[in-house]
C-alpha cells in the first residue's frame, strides 16, 4: 500500500533524525561540579522501528525477502 503524503513526510523526517543521531548531532552535554556528562536524547531502536514500519507499509507485499535457498 502506498504511503500518504503525511506518512512520506514523516518518513523523511524520521530518516533525517536517524542520520543526525548517528552522526552525534543529538548529543547533549551537561556540566555540574566539575563533572561532564554527554548523552543522546534519541532512542535509536524506537526511531529505527518507526522507519522500518513505514518502509514496510510502503512496499506492496510488506517486507521483501530474499530468494529461497535449498541445501542438499
Amino acid at each position: 500500500m502506498p504511503l500518504t503524503l503525511q506518512e512520506e513526510a514523516r518518513l523523511a523526517r524520521l530518516e533525517a533524525a536517524y542520520e543526525r543521531a548517528l552522526s552525534g548531532q543529538h548529543v547533549k552535554v551537561t556540566q555540574s561540579g566539575g563533572r561532564r556528562a554527554e548523552f543522546a536524547d534519541v532512542d535509536l531502536a524506537k526511531l529505527k522501528a518507526e522507519i522500518d514500519g513505514l518502509q514496510a507499509k510502503a512496499t506492496a507485499g510488506g517486507r521483501q525477502r530474499g530468494a529461497l535457498r535449498f541445501r542438499l
